[in-house]
């Protein structure tokens, strides 16, 4: 049974299912065996449906597992797969895809993107290329060759695009010539398989002996009968370990209907569905209706989980991104189909103006585990190089945001390309340049979409001419707009000037009027204030003459009085200047006293003044004194706090920048500046470590692994590697297919000794392990086996132990002669092998399966993860009745456990990433909770000295962390392309080993130091006195950090 998928969502979603997922892919059994028989007997098989129907599911996880496991009659299992996508260039796609490990080669360190060149070359020389790849590559005759082109309407679009490039170029042509011949030569055994949808048949017209093939091997997929769409539905669920209501059986297979094209969103309804039951945690419960609305059923579960995605996006900026991505992503067909179009991700950072970081990080909102809008999955590692998809075209047309954009699009493009004729015309002298409304049109188009180059050769290649013709036209409008504001402007001028003249003469005229008018009036008004005048004069003349009558008789009055008048005056001022004289001789004399009197008071005044100023300033002075001394005394201490406090700031500076000079070191990596990298990771190794930095700085890690290639990968299983052991100088690991494989030394580049079971039964490995002196090795299988070799006589004549009625989980030795097996029927076992016959005893019987057991180093414990969220300690293995208790129960799938080296740590990981971490010195209570990963963890692992632990998770991630300070960032390793198995460190501690889906057993060294060693090796030159100026600074000392390099 595929018993892992019991924490996993059985349902792809909106992708199709992969070659891996067959074990979740039912009802098409009969397609199946319909395909198989057709391309034996032509050899070139088209798949052909409508959107929606299932063709690529069918061929990935049906035609092709039935090949491997040869029920081709005929043909055998020996069977290579290139598997691509026409795109943007497909000759050069196919010639990518023959160049993958495991197609025409199986050398895993071969320079993919030489081989790929030259495999282009030898396709490009003739039709019949592939037969020669094929025969140049040296495979042994019975190795079928399979060419699956996925998405073939793609090459329709591409020849639309050659047909309107018009230079000469027919590469859709060529490809399908290739593809022709292959299939109808028998020399070498090439097959020859591709999906379409059925709307674009008519396309193939277009190809001489395209439409002839596709009569001979056409296979039309056929509608999916009620019974088999309940077999989709119910089987998988029944695989991953849960059940589903009738009700809500019946409401499904009401909803799909009779339609095709809602099988993707019925699987990405049941995909929603299944998180939405598994995340309230009762597992005992079926999948039933209120889960499915709660969703948002088959009619808006897509489009409500998507503007659910969508909302995550905070920022504008993060949104215009989204809408360029998903704009670049789709295309509308001359009759309004809608098309994917698989693009580069550094096409997609050009056509959004935007670094790779902030488009990835807008894409991983969109593939992250529980949704599929975006291809690749969420393992796949993303470069630039990567081709971005969307996972189905029923995106397209169920969510409302992305038919807005991509009418938006379209509306866009045929824009553009209307101006293009236009600017072909006008070059051609058949047409004049854009005139309004048309060139407003044109100004508002450029204006809302910012089209750039990238973007407008998708539909024309003459960007820069076009955007050349649009400038000019405007140029052209606007200057005879202008010219014709000139011309109005001289006209209003003219205008206003003889207004204006006309204006100030009747002006004048007015104003002479008003001052003749007013010169009458004043000469009326005058002439009579002249008679009135004339009468008063003589009255005033009359009286005048008796008034000086009068006034000569006062005058002669007056002259008598001034007389008298004058001798009193005398007399008076004699006697007021006597009493002057008394007055001020009184006045001198008084001021004279008090004059002599403050004399004396200043006196004694200044004396008792002198006095107390004499003893402040005595006492001022010893106060001074005591002041200086503890200024002095505060001096010293500032001025050592000072050199303490620079001493610190350069410290962080320097710690700051070997941080900075690390991701500047993957930065010139990138740019192929490989000296440069070198050097600024040693230097960032140097100033951490002269300046106390932590042991592991992530930003460090990573400079030094990428200049040093620390990573080693060694594809060394042709299925899933699933568990890993180590013990001194050997390694062994298990895969799916139940291959065991036993190095000597840690080289498995190295031939290594081999052992599968043999027999019925499902011998897929679940579990490695080796006894603690390394002499013995323990396998468990998927059927309930254990397997014990010795080590020194592998693979030879291991005793086989049929224990349990599930899968073996996992297996633990204790000494050399006992084996606890934990299993998926949730007990725990003991195994005496050394007993004759072999005695077997149960230990402990869970409430459901476990995952995973590890025995403590003293032997005593067993910590037993259960898959319902209990983690149990059985403490007292060496007496008869161990004790079980309860350590943690969570409402999350506990899927690993690990104790530490001494014993002191005791850790299990969950299905939501998290960490809980025991203390035996708590009596292994109250756990610390650690957010570790977005996935779940299904490996833990100690470094030998517990300083470090390491975590690996479903989503490829492996995750280093300090065990005394998690609050510190943890050493990340990318590498992995889906879910990390197993993993080890090694036994001297400075290396880890990782297993997983991918078909790899990756290797890496994370001492610091060593990795510093080996990059001092590789360097050759130091810093130039420029480079040094600019990446670390004139006031810094150089000094060497390599000996003389």
């Amino acid at each position: 049974m595929f018993n892992d998928l019991t924490i996993q969502n059985p349902f792809p979603g909106l992708r199709a299912f992969e070659e891996h997922e067959d074990v979740l892919f039912f009802g098409r059994e009969k397609q199946v065996d319909e395909l198989l028989k057709k391309l034996r007997t032509t050899r070139f098989l088209a798949v052909i449906g409508s959107s929606g129907s299932g063709k690529s599911s069918l061929v990935k996880s049906g035609l092709i597992p039935s090949l491997h496991s040869g029920f081709m009659s005929g043909a055998g299992s020996l069977w290579r797969i290139c598997s691509f996508r026409p795109g943007n260039d497909p000759i050069y796609n196919m010639a990518v895809g023959l160049s993958k490990p495991g197609v025409l080669s199986d050398d895993e360190e071969q320079d993919t993107e030489t081989i790929a060149a030259i495999n282009e070359s030898v396709l490009r020389r003739s039709s019949n290329g592939l037969v020669a790849a094929y025969k140049q590559s040296g495979l042994d005759p019975k190795n079928n060759l399979l060419i699956l082109v996925d998405q073939f309407e793609e090459l329709f679009r591409f020849s639309r695009y050659e047909k309107d490039n018009k230079d000469g170029k027919r590469d859709a042509v060529a490809f399908i010539n290739l593809l022709l011949k292959a299939t109808e030569q028998r020399e070498v055994p090439i097959y020859v398989v591709f999906t379409m949808r059925s709307d674009f048949l008519g396309d193939c017209t277009e190809f001489r002996g395209l439409p002839e093939a596709i009569n001979d091997g056409d296979y039309l997929v056929p509608r999916m009968t009620r019974e088999e769409r309940k077999e989709a539905i119910t089987a998988p669920i029944s695989v991953a370990g849960a059940s589903i209501s009738q009700r809500l059986l019946n409401q499904l297979l009401n909803d799909v209907g009779d339609n095709p094209d809602q099988l993707p969103i019925l699987q990405h309804a049941l995909m929603r569905t299944w998180d939405i039951w598994q995340q309230k945690g009762n597992k005992e419960q079926p999948l039933d209706i209120d889960d499915y609305e709660e969703a948002g059923t088959m009619e808006h579960a897509l489009s409500q989980h998507a503007e659910e995605a969508y909302n995550e996006l905070v920022t504008t900026r993060q949104k215009q991104i989204c809408q360029s991505l998903f704009k670049a992503l789709t295309d509308k067909g001359s009759d309004a189909r809608g098309i994917r179009r698989p693009t580069r991700l550094s096409e997609i950072c050009e056509l959004s103006n935007a670094p790779i970081a902030e488009v990835v990080e807008v894409i991983e909102v969109f593939r992250k585990t529980g949704r599929s809008f975006l291809m690749p999955p969420p393992g796949v590692a993303l470069r630039e190089d990567s081709i971005i998809d969307i996972s189905h075209e029923s995106l397209m047309r169920v969510w409302e945001r992305l038919i807005e954009w991509v009418d938006d699009e379209n509306r866009s493009a045929e824009a553009y390309k209307r101006l293009c004729n236009a600017a072909v015309m006008y070059q051609q002298g058949t047409g004049g340049l854009l005139r309004n409304p048309e060139l407003d049109i044109a100004q508002k188009w450029r204006l809302q979409n910012n089209p750039n180059a990238t973007w407008a050769k998708r539909y024309n290649p003459n960007f820069e001419s076009t955007i050349g013709f649009l400038d000019y036209s405007k140029a052209q409008y606007d200057f005879e707009i202008e010219q014709k504001e000139l011309q109005q402007k001289k006209r209003i001028k003219r205008a206003r000037m003889i207004a204006v003249v006309l204006g100030t003469a009747s002006m004048i005229c007015l104003v002479f009027l008003l001052v003749a008018l007013n010169l009458k009036f004043k000469a009326e008004e005058s002439e009579k204030k002249a008679l009135v005048n004339q009468e008063l004069a003589i009255a005033e003349s009359k009286e005048a003459l008796r008034q000086k009558q009068l006034a000569d008789t006062a005058k002669q009055k007056a002259e008598e009085q001034k007389l008298v008048a004058e001798s009193q005056k005398r007399l008076a001022e004699e006697q007021k200047n006597i009493a002057d004289k008394q007055r001020m001789l009184a006045e001198f004399e008084k001021r004279n006293a008090l004059f002599q009197r403050g004399v004396a008071e200043k006196a004694t005044t200044a004396a008792l003044d002198a006095k107390s100023e004499a003893e402040l300033r005595k006492k001022e002075a010893e106060d001074q004194t005591v002041i200086a001394k503890n200024e002095r005394s505060i001096a010293e201490r500032e001025r050592v706090r000072s050199e303490n406090s620079e001493k610190n700031t350069r410290k962080l500076r320097l710690l700051a920048l070997s941080r900075s000079l690390a991701n500047q070191s993957v930065r010139e990596f990138n740019s192929n500046n490989l000296e440069l990298s070198r050097l600024l990771a040693a230097q960032a190794y140097a100033f951490n470590k002269e300046n106390g930095g932590n042991e592991y700085v992530p930003e460090i890690f990573t400079a030094l692994s990428i200049v040093t290639d620390n990573q080693k990968t060694y594809r060394v299983f042709n299925t899933g590697v699933r568990a890993i052991a180590v013990s001194n100088q050997l390694f062994a690991a298990g895969d799916e297919s139940g291959m065991v494989k036993l190095w000597e030394g840690d080289d498995l580049s190295q031939k290594a000794k081999e052992y599968r079971p043999k027999g019925a039964g499902q011998h897929n490995i679940r579990s490695v392990a080796f006894s603690k002196d390394g002499q013995k090795i323990g396998v468990g299988t998927v059927d309930g086996v254990v397997y014990v070799f010795n080590s020194s006589t592998f693979p030879v004549a291991p005793v086989q132990v049929n224990v349990h009625k599930g899968p073996v989980t996992d297996i633990r030795f204790q000494g050399a002669g006992t084996i606890y097996t934990s299993s998926g029927d949730s007990t725990i076992q003991r195994i005496n092998i050394n007993a004759n016959p072999v005695q077997i005893s149960q230990v402990v019987k869970a409430g459901s399966r476990i995952m995973s057991i590890r025995i403590s180093p003293d032997g005593t414990k067993i910590a037993a993860a259960e898959e319902n969220g209990k983690l149990l300690l059985i403490d007292g293995l060496q007496t008869a009745t161990p004790q079980k208790r309860e350590l943690l129960i969570v409402k999350e799938l506990i899927k690993s456990v690990e104790f530490s080296q001494d014993g002191k740590f005791l850790a299990c990981g969950t299905t939501e990433g998290n960490i809980y971490l025991f203390e035996s010195d708590k009596q292994y209570a109250n756990p610390q909770k650690i957010k570790a990963h977005q996935s779940p963890i299904y490996a833990i692992s100690f470094k030998d000295d517990n300083s470090l632990i390491a975590t690996g998770a479903g989503n490829g991630e492996i995750k280093i962390w300090h065990t005394n300070n998690f609050l510190l960032e943890p050493l990340l390793l990318n590498g992995n392309d889906s879910w990390v198995w197993d993993m080890r460190f090694t036994t001297h501690g400075n290396q880890l080993v990782s297993a997983g889906a991918d078909r790899s057993i990756r290797k890496w060294t994370f001492d610091q130091e060593l990795l510093q060693k080996r990059n001092c090796t590789q360097i050759t030159r130091p810093f130039s006195a420029g480079e040094w100026k600019t990446y670390i600074g004139e006031d810094i000392e150089q000094k060497s950090v390599c000996g003389n390099r």
